[in-house]
């Protein structure tokens, strides 16, 4: 029989789409611009494994990798590997399917179905007490990252909230240095993190490749990532049940929203959240936004506004869009065509520049006059601020005494609290859950910022909570209105 022309073969290879050639025999998956799935080359249950690279990409284009067996090649590799085919019928299988004559010997042989797909893995829960590690690793040793951020020209009222915004957002360190980004769901389940090296002047160390919690020494062995499945959620999403009524400010990198999380503070009022990149702006991590109504900022880098367009007109959430006004009235060439919203606030706030409000509640920027009038630039007003009609003056006064009260507990007992998503409080004590889940559903605005776990003070906060003359007031009403409608019933 004669040898096939390698011309032939070779116009073949190129024709030939990858994805359809292994989709015929398993489940894939768009993820980016590859496609994922189960490895049919060992017993694979991790679909992140099995790696499908299209034609097109510049890249290791037109080719299937596995990164746990080592299993890769193109489309006729993938025939006579997987399938058992021969050279010769492989190339003759493809040739048909895509329409290039290569002989007349027929070729006998169909696809084999899919494997099943396992049972779904689960999903990977990392005990909280590593988040509490990071965070005294943190407390103890330097961290480059970390030790950048107080460097930065920040006027009194946001020097003086940095400690806070970093113990909030869960940043921790590592024994290496590297900075730890947790990534913990809205629940409060801590399900990944993100450890990078910084070095002193506040750029990401390009030579070191970020890493993932999971895929550390000591760590991969216990937490065992691969009979899971990983969740990332977005950084900073442990915030949104603390403040339900915050509009959320989506940017690029995890460095980005502490900075803009400090930088204007008002968490009540706004959030910062990242999604880790670019392209990592996806709907899985962005559900829960859209599940809970929330309004949504996307602020991506310059260069990336028209990718974000797209993901936001994909998404087709009315809630949710592109805000450039920030980067239309505040950018300069000395920023860079890849500056980041963070990147200018900093050059800001060292150039006297201040934000100011405009007509949609999000700042331009104005030069300020001195350097006291720069000390408030960035505050915006708190729930706290704003009395609910139908209650007294007194009553109210009393509400803001008892705030400060649990304010001042929270900065004297530091070391009581562990990391700020865990709620003992609502454990131990089935009233405060009560209390808080009547005063929520009273004045929702009003009372995201009652404290969390404080251990040791439970019955001391629970009893405030419980004698606040607001709350009594609230809980009442309340009341009153559960007894009419179970007497309706």
């Amino acid at each position: 029989m004669p040898k096939i022309p390698d011309d032939i073969v070779k116009r073949i290879q190129d024709a030939a789409d990858i994805v359809k050639v292994v989709g015929e025999s398993v489940r894939l998956r768009k993820a980016g611009v590859n496609y994922t799935g189960l490895c049919p080359f060992h017993e694979d249950r991790h679909t992140g494994n099995f790696i499908v690279t299209p034609k097109g990409s510049r890249k290791h284009g037109n080719q299937y990798h596995c990164f746990v067996c080592g299993a890769h090649g193109n489309s006729l590799d993938f025939l006579q590997k997987h399938d058992g085919l021969t050279f010769p019928d492989a190339v003759r299988y493809l040739g048909h399917m895509t329409c290039i004559e290569v002989d007349n010997v027929p070729v006998n042989y169909t696809p084999p179905p899919p494997r099943p797909a396992p049972p779904p893995l689960p999903d990977l829960l990392i005990p909280r007490p590593y988040v509490s590690r990071t965070i005294e690793i943190a407390s103890h040793q330097s961290v480059p990252f970390i030790a950048w951020l107080y460097t930065l020209p920040w006027n009194e009222a946001q020097r003086a909230r940095l400690a806070e915004v970093i113990w909030m957002y869960c940043v921790g360190g590592w024994r290496d240095g590297r900075v730890v980004f947790w990534m913990i769901d809205h629940d409060g389940n801590p399900r990944a993190a993100k450890l990078m090296q910084y070095l002193p002047d506040g750029h990401r160390d390009k030579q070191t490749h970020p890493g993932w919690i999971y895929n550390q020494d000591g760590v991969r062995q216990r937490l065992d990532p691969d009979r899971h499945n990983i969740l990332k959620p977005l950084f900073g999403s442990h915030l949104l049940s603390r403040y339900p009524q915050a509009v959320v400010n989506i940017v690029e990198s995890e460095k980005t929203a502490i900075i803009m999380a400090n930088y204007y503070g008002g968490h009540d009022q706004q959030l910062w959240l990242a999604c880790g990149g670019l392209k990592h702006l996806q709907l899985e991590s962005m559900q829960p936004l859209i599940d809970q109504g929330r309004t949504v900022w996307l602020w991506p880098d310059k260069d990336g506004r028209d990718a974000w367009q797209e993901v936001a007109d994909k998404l087709g959430y009315d809630r949710c869009r592109v805000y450039t006004h920030f980067f239309d009235t505040s950018w300069t060439e000395e920023d860079g065509d890849k500056a980041d919203v963070a990147d200018i606030a900093i050059r800001m706030m060292r150039t006297g520049d201040k934000p100011r409000q405009t007509g949609d509640g999000q700042g331009a920027t104005e030069k300020s006059a001195t350097a006291s009038d720069q000390s408030g630039a960035n505050s915006a007003p708190t729930p706290e601020q704003q009395k609910p009609e139908g209650i007294t003056d007194e009553e109210w006064a009393e509400h803001l005494k008892i705030m400060a009260d649990i304010k001042g507990w929270q900065i004297a007992h530091p070391d009581e609290i562990n990391t700020p998503f865990l709620d003992p409080i609502e454990l131990q004590d089935p009233r405060v859950r009560e209390w808080r889940d009547k005063l929520r559903r009273a004045h929702p605005m009003k009372w995201d910022t009652i404290p969390e776990s404080k251990v040791e003070g439970v019955k001391a906060v629970g009893e405030l909570l419980k004698d606040h003359p607001l709350a009594k007031k609230l809980l009442k009403t309340i009341g009153d209105n559960d007894n009419e409608h179970k007497a309706k019933e």
